[in-house]
């Protein structure tokens, strides 16, 4: 099923001051083309579940770069089946950059207020990304970023705004340091990453999130990493910080994490420019 509408707009994100709902990653599946141009909806738990009966409500897709943004959407009563097809390509945008993101949203045609959003997407072909961690924007102090465990996943919780004598830091300038900053990557992440492996080793065999990243350090990062590693008698956090050999299983993992990105090399850059 491809949709045939377009809403094009600027800065419908930031202007937009209703309450909405989030809708969590593990309630949609997606999947994007090879040149970044085909944005399909393979499926929608989410929108299953809330069975909106509204005529006035649209789907969407906000897909974005620094450069264009765009809206792409379909009547809520049109849907008869998946996948829901988003062209990009037949709107005149032959491509996006690097930092392209796309949302998923849930829109009012009449009041123009979205009803519920995803966090944003990296907009990149499934081979090279596994979008696993969903983001939030939040205040954090002096923090730039904290990572939460909650029932329906781990959340990088990202600081809108961070306060300095000097002025404000944004998120947008925060958001580039989580994405591409080596020295972040290679400090923050494997603590974050720890966190998060530790949490799905503890519920381990369960369906959902904890499955999606016992599976994605077994088939991306190191093959067969939990599978000699016994979750007898563990049961807490604390007793994994003390199971040596689980956390040698941690070290590993972060560096493979850091060696498939480069981020060691991206790092030695620096080191050797200064």
């Amino acid at each position: 099923m491809e949709h045939s509408s377009k809403y094009k707009t600027k800065g419908v994100r930031s202007s937009d001051p209703f309450q909405k709902e989030s809708i969590p990653l593990n309630k949609i599946s997606w999947e994007v083309s090879n040149d970044k141009k085909l944005i399909s909806l393979t499926s929608f738990k989410f929108l299953q579940e809330k069975k909106y009966d509204d005529e006035n409500l649209q789907l969407g897709i906000y897909a974005y770069d620094t450069a264009n943004d765009f809206l792409l959407n379909i009547n809520l009563n049109e849907i008869e089946d998946y996948p829901i097809k988003f062209n990009i390509k037949n709107y005149g945008f032959d491509e996006l950059g690097d930092t392209a993101k796309f949302e998923v949203y849930i829109f009012d045609s009449i009041t123009k207020q979205r009803i519920a959003e995803t966090s944003p997407i990296r907009l990149v072909p499934n081979y090279q990304l596994k979008n696993l961690l969903e983001v939030k924007g939040e205040d954090l102090g002096k923090r730039i970023a904290h990572v939460d465990i909650t029932s329906s996943g781990p959340v990088l919780k990202i600081n809108k705004k961070l306060k300095t004598k000097k002025g404000y830091i944004t998120r947008k300038n925060i958001e580039s340091i989580i994405e591409s900053n080596p020295i972040f990557m290679c400090s923050f992440f494997p603590q974050a990453l720890d966190k998060i492996f530790s949490y799905a080793f503890l519920n381990k065999g369960k369906k959902g999130w904890t499955k999606d990243w016992i599976d994605y350090a077994e088939d991306e990062l190191v093959p067969g990493a939990f599978k000699d590693i016994s979750s007898s008698g563990i049961d807490s956090i604390d007793k994994l910080e003390e199971f040596d050999k689980f956390q040698d299983v941690l070290t590993r993992l972060s560096d493979a994490w850091i060696k498939k990105y480069n981020f060691d090399n991206e790092l030695l850059k620096i080191f050797n420019n200064t």
